[in-house]
């Protein structure tokens, strides 16, 4: 099906528009083609809004019959907040349907499929099929766990520091490289920092130097004693919450909301509190520190992705980006598979996934 591959990269560029917007349904682009032609197209633009196979079928109206669909997600075969979607495909026609993975919701995995081969559609999967599992690692994760799939994100100096030893720490990482920040941003539900950061550097952990939707804020305080005078619980640019296993009330941060965590070995328990982002409906979270936080949450393996930005600098003795993590022999280290190399400005941003031994 190698001729499919160019519109399914199209199908794929009209679901990233609705990252950030979607959750806890998937991002989803679709096309439809007759004879050579484009006929209807469409994405899947908020939760609760059509799916991107419906907006595709009202675009094209009668030519959808005997169409084929390019779509980057097994279509949907339940009822939600909006009817199923391989209905609407049988409804209106549809020939073919040439997906690029089978969704693993168990109310979806493989239905969809079944559904539209009985009403004797074609149906061809795995078009383009490695990239859709990059594309849909947060919602396959979410999907499967009802977890946030977690990305750790940090800006270091070449020797390893996230500020000078004063804290100074504004700013390591180029103008291209918090650009970049903002995206990652935008397509996350939510971005978490710590008590520390919060008092430091006031950060409004918005999307203000891109176009997008500001993520949900949280700030992790084992003590739940924050000051009251910063701009995530004054702004109104965005929901706030305080997670942590002290008594808070909402009403002395603004009436911010307060996620309860618990304590495990004298620690708040991170696993615990991704079940509780999870039941909210947060499906992919941006952990961007201090150093506190990231070392706990690469302590307790609560992380699914990594993405550092090395600045080309040296600053010497400073702030760790990383504390101990007890590893004392290098077999043990924390390695990343899929590891790619980015270059932003004069920085290089690395990613990759954290293999857990």
């Amino acid at each position: 099906m190698a001729e499919f591959d160019k519109l399914m990269a199209k199908a794929f560029h009209l679901a990233e528009k609705g990252l950030g917007y979607t959750s806890p349904n998937p991002p989803v682009g679709a096309i439809l083609i007759k004879d050579g032609e484009i006929v209807g197209a469409g994405y899947h633009r908020k939760a609760g809004l059509p799916h991107a196979e419906i907006e595709a079928i009202k675009k094209a109206g009668e030519r959808a019959r005997g169409a084929t669909l390019v779509v980057t997600l097994e279509p949907c075969s339940h009822f939600g907040k909006t009817p199923p979607c391989a209905d609407a495909l049988i409804a209106a026609g549809v020939a073919r349907v040439i997906s690029a993975t089978c969704d693993p919701n168990p109310v979806v995995s493989g239905s969809g499929y079944g559904k539209l081969r009985e009403a004797g559609i074609e149906v061809v999967d795995g078009v383009l099929k490695n990239y859709a599992r990059e594309f849909y690692r947060p919602y396959f994760k979410y999907i499967t766990t009802g977890l946030p799939f977690v990305t750790l994100k940090f800006a270091q100096s070449l020797d390893g520091r996230i500020a000078t030893r004063s804290g100074h720490s504004q700013w390591i990482s180029s103008h291209e490289s918090l650009v970049f920040s903002h995206r990652l941003r935008a397509i996350n539900d939510a971005v978490l920092i710590g008590s520390g950061t919060l008092r430091k550097d006031n950060p409004k952990l918005t999307t203000r130097l891109v176009k997008g939707k500001n993520p949900i804020r949280v700030v992790l305080s084992a003590s739940g004693k924050l000051p009251t005078r910063r701009d995530i619980f004054t702004d109104g640019q965005s929901q706030t919450y305080i997670a942590t296993s002290a008594k808070v009330s909402p009403k002395s941060y603004n009436g911010c909301g307060v996620i309860s965590v618990r304590k495990g070995n004298g620690r708040l328990n991170l696993n615990d509190l991704r079940i509780k982002l999870g039941r909210l409906g947060v499906m992919n979270m941006l952990v961007e520190g201090g150093g506190g936080v990231l070392t706990s949450f690469l302590k307790q393996r609560q992380v699914d992705k990594i993405m550092v930005c090395i600045a080309p600098m040296i600053i010497g003795k400073g702030i760790d980006a990383i504390g101990n993590l007890g590893i004392g022999r290098l077999d043990n280290a924390i390695r990343l598979d899929s590891v790619e190399f980015t270059k932003s400005g004069p920085d290089c941003i690395i990613s990759g996934y954290p293999v857990w031994r």
